[in-house]
């Protein structure tokens, strides 16, 4: 019995532990489709969800934000602006515009998680110094992502802007606007892109030395997932609509059947 309890008290104070080393800010906005979340030079993964709530909330496990005691009565420099947020970001509004720059150098991750309210459109830019991998999940506007590394994107609607230079991009769509197009690139790494089953889009597939595979109705595709072109391709899908580029230099593109 004495046993178990000290496990219990042990297991409680790991995950209080847990709880007070991770810090948060937190920013107030309309849960709106007029408002854009700009996010500049994070490192690291950097996981994005939407909810149906009207705050920013940026959590990170990081430590060391503080400057050392040997800096006592100065402050910290950075060239990219100011830590006005408490954890290594600079945070900066003009009307519906946010934009928040990461001061952390591209060799110290910040170990950031992002929630959104889900109606805002969200723009990403990092260089290939970072190690960016991005994910977004359950948001309803605009992205527009470019990076070297991984974007792996589920349960979005786009429009989608997104381009990566060594990384492989997966989206999976929970519905789709029609009045404005889509482009997804990837210079070196495969794209899987899953629309649901009912949309009417004209399709642009491009890759320079990689295959096509889709399990939609295209000219001489007889069953399942199979090789449907070569390096150029272009297909209305249920009698077409607005237009969706997806190119891939030297990787494959899936485009699958969803719900």
């Amino acid at each position: 019995m004495k046993t178990k309890t000290i496990t219990l008290i042990t297991i409680f104070l790991f995950l209080t532990a847990g709880l007070l080393s991770a810090k948060e800010y937190k920013l107030a906005i309309e849960n709106s489709k007029e408002v854009k979340l700009i996010l500049k030079d994070f490192t690291g993964k950097l996981p994005i969800e939407g909810y149906s709530g009207t705050e920013i909330i940026f959590t990170t496990d990081a430590e060391n934000f503080e400057p050392p005691a040997k800096a006592k009565g100065l402050k910290a420099i950075y060239p990219a602006g100011s830590d006005n947020t408490g954890i290594g970001l600079d945070m900066n509004k003009e009307g519906n515009i946010i934009t928040i720059t990461c001061l952390l150098p591209f060799t110290r991750s910040g170990e950031y998680s992002i929630k959104v309210p889900e109606n805002i459109a969200i723009e990403i830019s990092s260089g290939c110094e970072r190690n960016n991998d991005i994910s977004v999940q359950n948001t309803k506007n605009e992205i527009d992502i470019k990076t070297c590394h991984d974007i792996d994107l589920k349960n979005v609607t786009g429009p989608l802007l997104l381009s990566t230079i060594s990384g492989e991009i997966n989206v999976t769509f929970s519905s789709l606007p029609t009045d404005k197009p889509f482009s997804v690139t990837s210079i070196s790494g495969d794209i899987d892109i899953t629309l649901p089953v009912k949309t009417a889009t004209t399709v642009d597939l491009k890759s320079m030395s990689g295959g096509i595979y889709s399990d939609f109705d295209f000219p001489a595709v007889e069953k399942d997932l199979k090789r449907i072109g070569g390096n150029n391709f272009s297909f209305p899908l249920n009698g077409g609509g607005f237009k969706f580029s997806i190119q891939a230099i030297s990787g494959n593109i899936y485009l699958r059947k969803g719900n």
